[in-house]
């Protein structure tokens, strides 16, 4: 930006200067403000003879002392007509290398890396001199306009803060519009100065504002007097060069990394720094001496610095833990073995933290990503909760979207946020929004295939390199998360209504209901998984996300008859839980209980519906008619401490007994 600022300049425009106007930037070799780098610019190398910055906090602002004077002479002289004292162009009294306005050291080549010590918190330190004049903002405005307009000397004057200048962009008061009107009138007479060191240039107005939208449109546009001139973030190559002079020297054991290993240490800054303002990367170097995190290991700074947590929870985790991954995971969801192995597999790679990742410790995608397919009900929400609860041991880390409301192509601002100008944009996304604020998390994208194809296109960012930019700019990063998508894609087709066959002919052939239990798991996983492909290849043309999948499609087997009991007695367990905790009651289920779920999920249909039909046997068999007994035997508090014998009789009444 400064390049394109200096070619405006020679132009002869005015500049509005917007972006991240409040950050410090690499010029010539050294960090400066904005407000230093204009100082400079119009001192040192146009050499001009006024430089003034305005807000409307402090009003007038010089850069030497007796610029102000000038400046008050000059304006007034103007107005009266008479001839402005001094010739023009001509240099300052008291003006030497001493003075304030000079650069504290030599710039070093265009390009070359930032040397010295790190950035400091300088202030004001743009605008030496304290000499202020303070006066109303028209009249202010006034002076401004007879300044750019007269030609004796060379003025440039920076308007800070103008993206405060009204309260808003669209409407303002008459007071904000004279202000306005009487700036633009500046930037139409400013005069080209045709004496002088600053030949050739104009009389100079650089409005900075953070918000152009702040500023009123009717100021710049088609205005052939003024241009726009973005202040963008520090690139990757500056991000490199802030790395190669600090990281040896100013970072927390810095001098211990070999020089051998800089290099490559400055590439992996640079990479995980992406979208860090100057001050960020400062503020990072200071990070690393109050948390005492050594230069040589860089995820964890950066980590810490983004997310507040030094420890990565998933190399953290118990290798106990992990070794016993796979029972835990089991007893929370029954009769999905190939499900669990594959989430384990992940676990331990997360671990262990080896990978092929490009950048190696640098790669940036999640620690997993899982494309849970196969029957409802079978366990693929339950087992990302059961994954949620062994790393993090906390439900909070677990964020369910519900893919269903990402059904219009619209919707998928609702991930990622609005971008610039239309509603929505201050709120940003819901994903990107929760991904910034738990960083450490398990993702799951219920129902996937119910989601507009556009939304779908948010994905192939995420799982490629791991990060997201939202509408504000801002960049949320995964590689601390586990994205599971869940599908019921062809579990329609296990059930044809006409045929009473299993599985649609063609794909795999028919099956009767009662030999479930026999139907291999493999001819299942092909079923679901030609589905899958079908899916994302003919029906929303989207081989290139199929393709990032990968080997990462999960097929979850049907409900086996074997599991039916275990599952019930799990929802049984739950409801005597409940029932100590909300009445003090010691339940005790008969094994006729677990017996009867099982006749009972072998009738019709019910074994296709999977866990979720074994708990609504459960809700309509067993807790309505335990909570309808309990209302009947009047005032809880008649049995408290009560044991309750439960059982089903072969007529599939409730019995209850109290012990």
């Amino acid at each position: 930006w400064i390049r394109e600022f200096r070619d405006q300049l020679v132009r002869g425009r005015h500049v509005v200067l917007c972006g991240n106007v409040h950050d410090r930037f690499l010029c010539d070799g050294r960090y400066l403000t904005v407000q230093e780098f204009l100082q400079e610019y119009f001192l040192d190398t146009l050499h001009f003879d006024i430089v003034a910055h305005y807000d409307t906090v402090d009003g007038f602002r010089f850069a030497r002392p007796e610029m102000s004077e000038r400046f008050t002479s000059l304006c007034r002289a103007r107005v009266m007509g008479a001839p402005t004292p001094g010739a023009p162009g001509a240099p300052l009294p008291g003006q030497a290398a001493s003075d304030p306005g000079q650069p504290a050291t030599a710039p070093g080549p265009a390009g070359s890396p930032p040397r010295g010590r790190p950035l400091r918190d300088q202030g004001n330190a743009a605008v030496g001199a304290p000499a202020n004049l303070r006066m109303a903002s028209d009249e202010a405005a006034g002076n401004i306009r007879v300044a750019m307009a007269q030609g004796e000397a060379s003025v440039a004057v920076v308007m800070d803060l103008a993206d405060l200048l009204t309260s808003s962009a669209e409407q303002y008061n008459a007071e904000e519009r004279q202000f306005l009107a009487l700036l633009k009138k500046c930037t139409l007479e400013a005069s080209i100065l045709e004496r002088g060191p600053a030949a050739g240039y104009r009389n100079t107005l650089v409005v900075t504002a953070s918000d152009l939208k702040r500023v009123p449109l009717w100021f710049h546009h088609e205005n052939p007097y003024v241009a726009i001139v973005t202040a963008g973030r520090p690139s990757k190559e500056e991000r490199r060069n802030f790395a190669e002079a600090y990281l040896g020297t100013s970072f927390f054991e810095g001098q211990q990394v070999p020089q051998g290993q800089l290099p490559a240490l400055a590439g992996e800054f640079a990479d995980l720094t992406e979208g860090f303002q100057c001050w960020d990367l400062e503020a990072l170097r200071r990070t690393s001496h109050v948390e005492r995190l050594c230069a040589a290991r860089l995820r964890p700074l950066v980590d810490f610095y983004k997310f507040g947590m030094k420890d990565d929870p998933w190399q953290k985790l118990d290798r106990n833990r992990v070794t016993e991954a796979s029972e835990l995971l089991s007893r929370r969801v029954l009769g999905q073995p190939a499900a669990v192995e594959r989430v384990v597999d992940m676990l331990t790679s997360a671990q262990v933290g080896v990978t092929m990742s490009p950048g190696g410790a640098r790669g940036g995608r999640p620690k997993g990503v899982f494309f849970f397919v196969g029957p409802t009900g079978v366990g693929k929400t339950e087992l990302a909760k059961a994954l949620t609860e062994l790393v993090f041991g906390d439900d909070k880390a677990f964020a369910r979207f519900d893919m269903s409301e990402y059904k219009e192509e619209h919707a998928a601002e609702k991930l990622a946020g609005a971008p610039p100008g239309f509603v929505g944009y201050d709120e940003g996304g819901q994903l990107t929004n929760r991904v910034m604020e738990r960083p450490h998390s398990i993702l799951l994208f219920d129902e996937i295939e119910k989601a507009h194809p556009k939304v779908l296109d948010k994905f192939l960012q995420i799982l490629e390199d791991g990060r997201l930019t939202d509408g504000k700019g801002q960049t949320a990063y995964f590689h601390q998360t586990a994205i599971i998508f869940t599908s019921n894609l062809g579990a329609s087709d296990l059930s044809d209504p006409t045929s009473g066959a299993v599985i649609r002919p063609g794909i795999m052939g028919r099956m009767d209901l009662d030999r479930v239990a026999d139907y291999p798991y493999q001819e299942v996983q092909a079923h679901f998984q030609r589905e899958v492909e079908w899916f994302f290849t003919s029906r929303i043309g989207r081989a290139e996300l199929l393709n990032r999948l990968g080997d990462n499609i999960v097929v979850f087997d049907l409900l086996r008859p074997e599991f039916v009991r275990g599952i019930a007695e799990k929802f049984l367990r739950l409801l005597t839980e409940c029932a100590r905790e909300a009445r003090g009651l010691d339940l005790r289920f008969s094994p006729e209980v677990p017996q009867r779920v099982e006749d009972w999920m072998r009738q019709g249909d019910n074994l296709l519906f999977g866990g979720r039909r074994v708990k609504s046997l459960l809700e309509t068999m067993v807790e309505r008619p335990l909570n309808r007994w309990l209302f009947q035997q009047g005032e809880p508090e008649s049995l408290r401490g009560a044991r309750l014998d439960v059982t089903v009789a072969p007529d599939s009444r409730l019995e209850v007994t109290r012990a």
